[in-house]
């Protein structure tokens, strides 16, 4: 009798499972857009994720179907597109890709784009040169995203510099952030921390003097519009104390 009892039980709870199942509504796609468009509204975020989960249910937890929802959303509504860039990162798609590179030259949402490539296909070929495109703009780009450009570099070096198998990168991108430190970077003060850091032999070089110099009439220049500001007394600060140091030191000792 128990066991009848258990195994009624059972098939019931089953049944009942199967009729929850069967009443769980079918989510359009606009209905997933406006579960997503709710969760940036939320004044303290999405704290636990519960809403992003409960949107990718509406998806049916397909990944790739959520992904295709948001670059939709990223691309038809602005108060949308760079958390919709951020997030296609998590869900992984490679479908997103194309979409993703297709805004990593944009002066907004580039930053973005490049960490949701990197998130899908890690270092490759293809994502150094999408960030040395996204570094050397110059054309209507704000301090912020100034900034936004210059973590992109170093989040970039620190990776090739430290996972040995993305050594075969290293050199270039090693050039890359150079290049940016010398010819286009405002605040250069942590990118040549981060270069110092990476090669031993930069920190007291006729190399690293170079850039150093090239940087400090660039920025002393280019951030003439901010001079009372706090950021340029600190980069040209930093700048001159750096160039002293390697003068000092002295200058024609300098190994290249």
């Amino acid at each position: 009798m128990y066991r009848m009892c258990v195994t009624a039980l059972t098939v019931a709870s089953c049944l009942v499972w199967q009729m929850v199942v069967a009443q769980e509504p079918e989510y359009s796609d606009a209905d997933i857009k406006e579960k997503y468009a709710f969760i940036s509204c939320l004044i303290h975020g999405d704290e636990n994720g519960s809403h992003i989960r409960k949107a990718l249910r509406m998806a049916d937890n397909d990944t790739n179907r959520f992904a295709r929802v948001l670059r939709e959303l990223a691309a038809e509504s602005t108060n949308q597109t760079k958390r919709a860039i951020r997030d296609l990162g998590l869900f992984k798609t490679p479908e997103s890709l194309p979409f993703l590179y297709s805004y990593s030259t944009n002066a907004v949402y580039g930053a973005e784009a490049l960490k949701s490539i990197f998130a899908i296909e890690g270092v490759t070929s293809n994502s150094v040169a999408a960030t040395q495109r996204y570094l050397f703009m110059t054309n209507g780009i704000s301090y912020k995203e100034e900034d936004e450009k210059s973590d992109a570099c170093i989040d970039l070096a620190k990776k090739v510099c430290s996972d040995p198998s993305l050594i075969s990168f290293r050199p270039a991108v090693i050039a890359m952030a150079s290049d940016f430190q010398r010819d286009v970077e405002l605040m250069p003060n942590a990118l040549d921390m981060t270069l110092c850091d990476a090669d031993a032999s930069f920190r007291f070089s006729k190399r690293r003097l170079g850039i150093l110099q090239r940087a400090f009439q660039r920025v002393s220049t280019d951030l003439e519009p901010v001079a009372a500001s706090t950021c340029y007394a600190f980069q040209t600060n930093y700048l001159a104390n750096a160039i002293n140091e390697l003068v000092a030191y002295p200058e024609a000792n300098l190994p290249d």
